[in-house]
Parts: structure tokens; sequence; C-alpha cells
């Protein structure tokens, strides 16, 4: 294990030291703020708060631009830009396993994330700090659901990222397969037979809007969101793995 938490500390330092991270952070925090400040002046919100988790968390207009395409932004850098920089190879071929060169990569990107849920969690705490009535079931399971979410595009971002050195191509093909994920199942949902139910069944906005952001924990969509990003950071291994017969 002294591998994988020398790379995962690396990894770390990596992001924690790049200006491009802290400005797509600061981007985020931005933007969250003044969709933040814009729902709140809704008279409905104002009137009944506990609708706002469903706003941040839900189907809100940031969850369906942001959280796709903030998550590849973040995992291009950690295999395309190495592939770019000639540094994968010897990674890969030092002494460590390829599982453990995904998963240390993988944790650091994912705690450097919580960073920036970490501040849209900090708008709920300024409301409360100001005698607001916070729903806090509901901004509990919100954000659960807004996690796992994340880590999931995480996954996605890192298998589109394990495909070269084409630093565009890894961000945008993270981000389709993020919004494919988003809009497929929406299309979809009411189609008649076979598709209709397979959309129905794996509608992530719906599992956001009804379950999580509604305070209900419910074991589907928490298997499905860890079971398909479990699903990416196999193919993202067989990626490299094949990197060995495969140019």
């Amino acid at each position: 294990m002294r591998p994988f938490f020398a790379l995962l500390r690396r990894e770390l330092l990596s992001m924690v030291i790049s200006p491009f991270l802290w400005g797509l952070l600061a981007a985020w925090f931005a933007l969250n703020g003044l969709f933040f400040l814009f729902i709140l002046d809704s008279p409905m919100i104002q009137n009944d708060l506990s609708l706002l988790p469903s706003f941040l968390f839900g189907s809100g207009l940031l969850v369906w631009l942001l959280l796709p395409s903030f998550p590849p932004l973040l995992t291009l850098r950690l295999f395309a830009e190495e592939h770019r920089l000639g540094t994968l190879e010897p990674l890969l071929t030092a002494p460590i396993r390829d599982i453990q060169v995904i998963l240390a990569k993988y944790v650091a990107v994912c705690l450097f994330f919580l960073v920036f849920w970490g501040g849209v969690f900090a708008l709920f705490l300024f409301l409360a700090s100001a005698g607001a009535p916070m729903p806090w079931g509901a901004i509990a399971g919100g954000l659960l659901g807004a996690l796992l979410t994340s880590f999931l595009f995480l996954a996605t971002g890192m298998f589109a990222s394990a495909w070269g050195g084409n630093l565009v191509l890894a961000a945008g093909g993270g981000a389709a397969m993020n919004y494919a994920l988003l809009f497929l199942p929406e299309l979809l949902q009411g189609s008649p037979g076979l598709a209709g139910e397979i959309a129905r069944s794996i509608h992530l906005t719906q599992f956001l809007d009804t379950t999580f952001s509604a305070g209900v924990l419910d074991t589907y969509p928490l298997v499905y969101l860890l079971a398909t990003t479990v699903f990416f950071l196999y193919l993202t291994w067989v990626r490299l793995a094949s990197r060995r017969w495969l140019p």
C-alpha cells in the first residue's frame, strides 16, 4: 500500500498547487453563488425553503450544466496530460499496480471535489446563521446524491482521460458521457416498452429530485450510482492494461 499512498499524496499536492484547478473552483463557487442568490429572490423559495435543496442538488439548471462538465476538467490531467508529457509510461512501468494507480488518482480527485460541494453547503450554513429554518434532512440527502453523482462523473472523466494525450478530447469525451447519462433517460423515459423501462430505471435527475433531495434514502439509486462508478473505473483499468498491446 505504500506506493498507493505515495501516489495519492503526489496527486493531492499537484492539485493543491494547480492554478487551473483553483480557477475551476473559483468559477464553480461564483456560478453556484449567483444561482443561489437568484433562486432566493423567488417568492416560491422564500415561502418554502424546503424547496431549496431540489434546486441546488436536484434538477436545477446548474446540475444540468455544471455538474457534467466540471469533473472531466479535473480528470483530464490525471492520464491525458501525463500521456502528453510522456510521464504516463514510466508511471505504469513503476513497481505499482495499475489498479493502485487508478484508485490513487481517483481518490485524490474525489477528495478535491469535496471542496467544490463544501462551498455550496456553506451557503446553507450562511442562511442558517441568519436565522432561516433549514431542511437539514433534505440538504444532507441532496448533498449525498450530488456527491455520488459527482463521483460517477469523475469516473467517466477518468475513463475518457485514459485514451490519449489530447486534452480537448479527454474533457469533451468525459462531458459527452456525463450529458448522455443525464439526457438520454430524460428523453427516453416516455418511450413504450423496454427502452422506457430502462430509461426510468437509470434516470439520474429523478433520483436526485424525488429521492436524495427529498431526504429519502433508497437503496436502488445508491446501488446504481456506486455500481456504475465501479464499472467506469473498471473500464479505465481495462484501457490502461490494454496499453501493453494497443497504442
